[in-house]
């Protein structure tokens, strides 16, 4: 298969070559791969070397797309490939591009999960359930969930007395209006009923 057509395009922000072959549009290629894969002297490529350019240019693109989604905020393996995946690369190029991230240490689960509940202690805590049922939401695996309870060792009765002593400061506690507050405010953040009781009870004079 012949090359017809070598056009290089300086618009965007990086040199990418674009690609004819014969005299059809085939593929475009980072300026690393176009020298990387000795383009500039081949004037003929067999379709075995046209889909290894075509696979490594993917794997370039969805690696700088998945550095660009990373770099704003940490993120998990399950974010990655669902960005990944809207943006459409396949299959094999998602798992190379996840599997040379994590080896890195810019994919982390278990860091991201102690980052996490570190931060959702100091701003806005919540109940056991409710950190386990976003964390998994967002694609961890239950086991690194747990772990990561155990070591900052949440005790869910500090943590809902501590909120309504916050949100509740100058209520009476001893009025069914405010105790019907109360419940419906730590249901709504995970804490079941009798974590609620338990904490009315230590409210209450």
């Amino acid at each position: 298969m012949r090359i017809t057509s070598v056009v290089k395009d300086e618009e965007s922000n990086c040199i990418v070559y674009r690609i004819q072959v014969d005299d059809s549009y085939s593929f475009s290629v980072s300026e690393d791969d176009y020298f990387k894969f000795s383009l500039y002297e081949k004037e003929e490529l067999t379709e075995e070397e046209i889909s290894n350019i075509k696979n490594a240019a993917d794997f370039m693109q969805a690696k700088s797309r998945a550095w660009k989604f990373i770099s704003f905020k940490f993120r998990t393996e399950k974010e990655v490939r669902l960005k990944l995946e809207k943006e459409g690369f396949n299959e094999d190029i998602i798992q190379n591009v996840l599997d040379e991230l994590k080896a890195d240490g810019y994919i982390n689960d278990r860091l991201y999960v102690r980052k996490y509940l570190h931060d959702r202690g100091k701003l806005n805590p919540k109940s056991k359930r409710r950190l386990i049922q976003e964390l998994k939401a967002r694609g961890i695996k239950k086991e690194l969930i747990l772990e990561g309870l155990e070591e900052l060792k949440i005790d869910n009765i500090l943590v809902a007395e501590g909120l309504v002593r916050k949100k509740f400061k100058d209520y009476d506690f001893t009025k069914k209006r405010v105790e019907r507050q109360v419940y419906r405010y730590l249901q709504y953040r995970g804490f079941n009923d009798e974590e609620i009781r338990t904490v009315l009870r230590k409210l209450v004079p």
